[in-house]
């Protein structure tokens, strides 16, 4: 046999060992299949730890409920994962299959939903691996294609594939559980409140707004009725690329929504297209807006000595080489078309704010060979 096999009982004991978690740890993983076949659920894909070692057990759940009886392998062959991810420890024996039994109710509710599958390590617990398994959700379309060059190139082909994994960031990074309410600053086609959607109780406020009217009307028409706890509005916004008709200076936009309102504030790629002074601004409305304890991820392009040495060497996909006043971009005619700032200022006007960062990940934007996601990753937290 080239794999092991763990069988879990009915009450979820593991009986060759029992792990403990201690500590979260660093890996990458993919489900690559997850098909109903003869009332069982099989789950098939991969996960190495960075430093961690093996796989040595697995954790599986949906909607937030634990399934306690299924079989496992793991520690399967993989080459293909080697290849790709050739640092990474064990990727050579990172695969595994889980074969979950279904009764009828079970495979009903299993359907258009979120499935959860946790790798445990002898160290710790990695981050969350999720699969939407037949979502009823719709997806853009070729119809979409002109909305979707405003969210980034291939949107179109990794529409869900992003959702998802901002979704494992939200998990891993910012604690994000289901009952936080959320609050997404530049939602655009509400990519993210895609698989939000899935994940959030259905009880659970979700806010999300955006400058370009077609966006939020298809969010509107694709995800709210679907989702009644999920709300989208369009606010006029004056940005020179997104909305050059906007009426409402940055600056002097209030966030229309009660003091303390939100546990959790996500930017995906807002502070990436806007100058210096709109960035403080808006720091200071998402500290207004989160509650004591509340967390906020937002997405950034880092000037520092290693971005910017990178950026000589033409190895950047965003050439910051343009100073304008406190940020960067990547045209004098444009700025808003990419805008970074340099590191410490960033984190100075943070601090400033009210804010604590509590983690920072880089991304692979400027050529990094070691990262995490595209752009850079802030985790702020309000004490």
């Amino acid at each position: 046999m080239e794999a092991p096999i763990i069988i879990f009982d009915l009450v979820g004991e593991d009986v060759t060992k029992t792990i403990t978690p201690t500590k979260l740890v660093q890996m990458r993983g993919n489900i690559d299949k997850a098909v109903i076949e003869d009332n069982v659920l099989q789950l098939i894909g991969w996960a190495a730890s960075v430093n961690a070692g093996p796989v040595e057990s697995l954790r599986v759940s949906y909607s937030g409920k634990e399934f306690t009886d299924f079989e496992m392998a793991f520690g399967i062959k993989s080459p293909d994962v080697k290849e790709i991810f050739p640092n990474l420890e064990c990727a050579q024996k990172s695969r595994f299959r889980i074969r979950i039994p279904l009764n009828q109710e079970e495979q009903q509710q299993i359907r258009d939903s979120l499935i959860v599958v946790t790798p445990l390590f002898k160290e710790g617990e990695g981050g969350s691996i999720l699969y939407l398994l037949e979502p009823s959700l719709p997806l853009p379309s070729e119809d979409d294609s002109e909305l979707m060059i405003w969210i980034g190139s291939n949107a179109l082909a990794t529409f869900s594939r992003t959702a998802i994994e901002f979704l494992g960031y939200f998990l891993e990074m910012a604690a994000l559980k289901p009952t936080d309410s959320v609050l997404d600053v530049g939602c655009g086609m509400g990519r993210i409140a895609y698989t939000l959607a899935y994940y959030l109780a259905p009880t659970t406020r979700y806010e999300g707004f955006d400058i370009m009217e077609p966006l939020i009307q298809w969010a509107q028409n694709n995800i709210a009725p679907r989702f009644p706890n999920f709300n989208f509005r369009r606010v006029d916004i004056y940005n020179k690329l997104y909305n050059h008709n906007g009426t409402l200076p940055a600056t002097e936009f209030v966030f229309p929504y009660e003091d303390e309102s939100f546990d959790f504030v996500f930017l995906g790629s807002v502070f990436t297209h806007i100058p210096a002074c709109e960035v403080r601004h808006y720091l200071e409305e998402i500290y207004r807006v989160l509650k004591p304890g509340g967390r906020c991820l937002c997405t950034v392009f880092l000037h520092n000595e290693e971005s910017a040495k990178l950026i000589a060497a033409g190895k950047s996909s965003a050439n910051l080489v343009h100073e304008i006043d406190d940020y960067f971009a990547t045209s004098l005619d444009m700025p808003e078309m990419f805008t970074g700032f340099k590191e410490d200022l960033l984190l100075g006007w943070i601090g400033s704010s009210g804010f604590t960062v509590k983690g920072k990940y880089y991304g692979l934007w400027c050529g990094r060979t070691e990262f995490i996601s595209y752009q850079d990753i802030l985790i702020l937290h309000k004490d």
